[in-house]
């Protein structure tokens, strides 16, 4: 998959065809640091939740701007001063939450000292503390799209539509495409962290 969240596929006749995700990028990067775990490949797990939860920040300031009247196109210009800076991103949602959750956002100690640890002191973690911190990161974004669902159903699906029509514009018009659904990790449904985890662990029982 790249960055626009499409992947490109050739069948062995050689046609090409693009599959377009619907999911968000926090879904996407959440599930690929359960992938990396289960590979016991931790810092990488590490690094791929603590993204997935900086995304999920950036969706929730996305919808808040669109639940205030703001454009997006605003929100771009501005996100430019502090997308390179992770702190000021959260600061940015930390300001902003309250506004439509009606409560402080309480982000838990352990985890950027666990993030900072592992991304900018070279910290080899150990699997039973990522395993935590996954969790953690998971009931946070769980919370976050919680809220959203709640205040602004409306505009959160318009910011989801949105955001696929744009990434179905980044597939050659001449390519055949299909949308691929989220079929794992839906935020808005009730999940666990261990039903997620087994999700993921079906395929491997199955290949094996």
């Amino acid at each position: 998959m790249d960055d626009n969240g499409v992947v490109y596929l050739t069948c062995d006749k050689g046609h090409r065809t693009a599959g377009v995700f619907l999911g968000r990028k926090h879904q996407f990067l959440f599930e690929s640091g359960c992938r990396a775990l289960l590979d016991d490949y931790t810092n990488e797990a590490v690094s791929s939740f603590s993204a997935a939860l900086e995304r999920a920040y950036e969706f929730f300031i996305r919808v808040t701007y669109r639940k205030l009247g703001l454009s997006s196109s605003l929100l771009d210009t501005t996100w430019r001063h502090v997308k390179a800076q992770s702190e000021r991103q959260f600061g940015a949602f930390a300001l902003l939450y309250p506004v439509i959750a009606g409560e402080p956002f309480v982000l838990p100690e352990r985890i950027p000292q666990l993030r900072n640890s592992v991304i900018h002191r070279g910290y080899i973690a150990r699997f039973e503390e990522v395993l935590e911190y996954a969790k953690a990161i998971f009931l946070l974004i769980r919370g976050i799209m919680a809220v959203l669902n709640e205040k602004c159903p409306s505009e959160m699906w318009a910011e989801i539509n949105e955001a696929a029509q744009a990434q179905k514009g980044t597939v050659p018009a001449d390519m055949e495409w299909t949308w691929v659904g989220v079929t794992q990790f839906d935020l808005t449904v009730d999940l666990t962290f261990e039903s997620w985890m087994d999700v993921l662990k079906e395929p491997r029982t199955a290949a094996s």
